[in-house]
C-alpha cells in the first residue's frame, strides 16, 4: 500500500512536470519548494554573471574567517592550500571578500529589473563563525555575517527566514519570489573535503536565534552526514537539506509534503577526482532533488536531462 502511494504521488510530481515542459509559463505557478532550479557547484569558480545569464538560478559560496578579524569580512574561495575563485572575469570581484562576491548578485538582480526566478544562494561554512576567531560581543560571528549580507544585498532583494515566518511557514510559488534572493547556511561535518564540527555547531546556533526570532535572515540546512545530540533536532527543525542524489530521490517526496527543499551534488568524488553521473539516466530513473548541482551546468546534457529546471 505504501509502495502504490509513493508511485501514485510520484506520477503526480511527473504530471506537473510533463505540464510545465508543455507550457513553459505554468513554471512561475509552482511552489517554490516544488521547483527545480538549475544548480552549480563550487561557484566562484566560474563566472557567476555567465552562470545567472545560462538560468542557473542556484549557485554555492565557500567562505573562511581566517582573516576576519583584519579584513572585517568572510572570504570566497575553497581549500586553504587551493585558492581558485575566479577574479576579476566577466564581472566576478577582483578579491575574496564575501561583501563583493553578494553585491555581485544583487547588482545582476538589478540589471533584470528583478525580473528573474529567485536565486537561491548555498553559502558553506568552511570554518566555524561562532569561534574565538570572532568577536563575542558580535554574537560569535553570526551578527558580523547579518550584517555583511544586509550591507551587500538590497533588504527589499531578500526573501529571509522572516519572511517566510510571515508567510506562516508556507513556500509562495515562484511567481511571488520573483527578483529575490533566498540564503542557506551549510557545511560539512568532516572529511577532507570538509571543514570541522564547527560548522555544524554554527548552523544549530543560527538556527536556534531564527526559532527565537533573533537571527532570521538566513535559512539553515541540514546536511546528510550531520551528527551528534542535536543532528535530529537540526534535521527536524530545518527547511532545507543537503543530501546524496539518492536519498534526496527517496526523500524527494516526504520532503515536498512538508515543504523542505533539497540539494544534491550530482558529481561523485573517487580518489579525489570528479566523476559524473549519466545525466542522461537521471530522470528516467526516478531521481529528484530541487537544486541539481553540479560543475557542467552549461552543458547540454545537464539542459537535456532537466528540461524542467526553472
Amino acid at each position: 500500500m505504501k509502495r502504490i502511494k509513493f508511485l501514485l504521488k510520484l506520477l503526480m510530481i511527473i504530471k506537473d512536470h510533463l505540464s510545465i515542459m508543455i507550457n513553459p509559463e505554468n513554471r512561475w505557478d509552482i511552489p517554490y519548494h516544488k521547483a527545480f532550479f538549475k544548480t552549480s557547484h563550487n561557484s566562484y569558480v566560474h563566472s557567476i554573471r555567465e552562470q545567472l545569464n545560462k538560468g542557473v538560478r542556484g549557485l554555492e559560496y565557500d567562505i573562511h574567517d581566517k582573516k576576519i578579524q583584519d579584513l572585517d569580512d568572510f572570504e570566497v574561495f575553497h581549500l586553504e592550500k587551493h585558492i581558485d575563485s575566479l577574479l576579476g572575469v566577466d564581472g566576478n570581484p577582483n578579491d575574496f571578500l564575501l561583501s563583493n562576491w553578494l553585491r555581485v548578485l544583487d547588482d545582476w538582480s538589478n540589471e533584470q529589473n528583478k525580473d528573474h526566478a529567485p536565486i537561491t544562494l548555498f553559502i558553506e561554512l568552511k570554518d566555524s563563525i561562532i569561534d574565538s576567531n570572532n568577536e563575542p560581543e558580535e554574537l560569535y560571528g553570526i551578527k558580523k555575517l547579518n550584517k555583511i549580507i544586509l550591507d551587500s544585498i538590497n533588504s527589499n532583494t531578500l526573501f529571509t527566514y522572516k519572511n517566510f515566518r510571515d508567510y506562516n511557514f508556507k513556500w509562495p510559488n515562484v511567481r511571488e519570489l520573483k527578483g529575490k534572493v533566498i540564503i542557506v547556511l551549510v557545511s560539512y561535518w568532516g572529511g577532507y573535503w570538509a571543514a570541522n564540527e564547527g560548522g555544524f555547531d554554527s548552523r544549530l546556533q543560527y538556527l536556534n536565534n531564527s526559532l527565537e526570532s533573533k537571527d532570521d535572515l538566513c535559512f539553515v540546512s541540514w546536511v546528510q552526514e550531520d551528527q551528534g545530540d542535536k543532528a535530529i533536532y537540526l534535521k527536524e527543525k530545518c527547511h532545507f537539506w543537503k543530501c546524496s542524489l539518492e536519498f534526496s530521490t527517496e526523500s524527494f517526496t516526504h520532503n515536498s509534503e512538508f515543504q523542505r527543499a533539497t540539494r544534491a551534488d550530482f558529481d561523485r568524488i573517487v580518489w579525489g577526482m570528479h566523476v559524473k553521473t549519466y545525466y542522461n539516466k537521471n530522470y528516467e530513473n526516478g531521481y529528484r532533488c530541487n537544486f541539481p548541482a553540479t560543475d557542467v551546468w552549461g552543458t547540454d546534457e545537464y539542459n537535456s536531462c532537466f528540461p524542467w529546471s526553472i
